[in-house]
């Protein structure tokens, strides 16, 4: 099932209250503005892939092995858009290079983009320019699961065949990730003078890139075994997912970068 979406009134309220409605305000003339709303969310339903191939022997009954995300962030610096008379405009400019924490589960209240007022126009396209949250290294020994806060992993949960595995796994070492969206979508959300973006994390179309019972898993300091993906712990399991986290947005393109490297489209 789709994950909690922040509702445009609710974060109105919630955010006046907390004095956060004057920031990343691009002011526009008054008047002939349009309401801008950014909701974050993960979806275990949409683009479902196929489970991978194993050396297991066929089970009788197909299990459906099921991913429950706990703890995924991105740092959203800005979002740019054009529009069908080529003017260009940018909204959430962060002043801090690394941007604001966002939280696409949707638990945290204080990790989201508030509703902005820009000029009124139709887009054709935009990018939403985010960077990836710096993590630690890993040490199972001192690893708590249940409390663990590093923002530079995703948390989750892995079942199939009534067997649960706790699992951490590194977000990519890539220093910039854009999501690009075209007219097409964007449309969709346009509602009068109201755009309601919604940008979709695809858990299951991204977990299923792997089996993550064939991770090696480690316990930590309380003795429950968690399934640890980077490079030092089932790097083979960590590309591949890694390959898959550029592929599971909802977005029509992502351009990943290094700092010593041109942008590179995802084929």
């Amino acid at each position: 099932m789709k994950g909690p979406l922040s509702r445009a009134s609710l974060v109105l309220a919630a955010l006046a209250g907390a004095g956060l409605m004057a920031c990343y305000t691009e002011v526009g003339n008054p008047g002939k503005t349009q309401e801008i709303n950014a909701n974050f969310s993960i979806d275990y339903v949409g683009e479902p892939a196929t489970l991978p191939k194993t050396g297991a022997a066929k089970p009788s009954v197909v299990d459906t092995p099921s991913v429950h995300i706990l703890r995924f962030y991105f740092n959203v610096v800005e979002v740019n858009y054009r529009t069908t008379d080529s003017l260009e405009g940018r909204i959430w400019k962060v002043p801090d290079s690394m941007g604001r924490s966002i939280d696409f589960t949707g638990h945290d209240t204080t990790a989201r983009l508030p509703p902005v007022q820009v000029p009124i126009g139709s887009w054709t396209i935009m990018k939403l320019e985010s960077r990836i949250p710096a993590h630690d290294t890993l040490w199972p020994d001192t690893l708590d699961f249940a409390s663990f806060p590093d923002r530079g992993y995703i948390k989750g949960t892995w079942e199939s065949g009534g067997k649960l595995i706790p699992f951490l796994w590194q977000l990519p070492d890539e220093y910039k990730i854009n999501l690009v969206y075209t007219q097409d979508l964007l449309e969709k959300w346009r509602h009068e003078s109201v755009y309601d973006l919604e940008f979709i994390f695809f858990a299951t179309k991204w977990a299923m890139a792997v089996n993550i019972q064939d991770a090696v898993t480690y316990p930590d300091k309380t003795g429950a075994r968690v399934a640890i993906m980077d490079l030092e712990h089932n790097p083979d399991l960590f590309l591949a997912l890694k390959a898959s986290f550029f592929k599971s947005f909802n977005s029509s393109k992502v351009w990943k970068e290094n700092p010593q490297v041109n942008p590179v489209p995802v084929p």
